[in-house]
């Protein structure tokens, strides 16, 4: 009966876990990937004036337009490379790629359009 109850205790944790390890921390815009060639350099600034922080299932944008509140999310795929998460403030579903090391990650703002991230010590 012990076990069992252990058992059942674990994979209730492992459940209810939410959050990807892939994201959390500290990132800070380098560029902007992917828009018109007339419009790079402001992307890009504003690329470079955006940050992610990411603690367990709580996530937080800095824009240069201001700090969005921390907000919940939600893990809905993760494979060795990408983390697709919605926030149960709108919903909307967002994509992360990550390079091998996971040091760099790119947020695909669209289909064509994405701003590449560093991770911060």
């Amino acid at each position: 009966m012990r076990k069992l109850v252990l058992t059942f205790g674990l994979l209730l944790l492992v459940a209810c876990r939410r959050g990807s390890p892939k994201l959390e921390g500290h990132w800070k815009g380098v560029r902007a990937d992917g828009v018109d060639p007339t419009a790079q350099n402001p992307a890009s600034a504003f690329a470079q004036n955006t940050e992610i922080i990411a603690q367990g299932d709580k996530i937080a944008i800095q824009t240069p337009n201001g700090r969005s509140p921390t907000t919940l999310y939600v893990v809905d795929k993760e494979d060795p490379t990408t983390v697709v998460i919605h926030t149960e403030k709108d919903g909307t579903t967002e994509t992360f790629t990550f390079n091998e090391k996971g040091d760099v990650m790119t947020w695909r703002i669209d289909t064509s359009r994405a701003i590449v991230f560093k991770k911060i010590p």
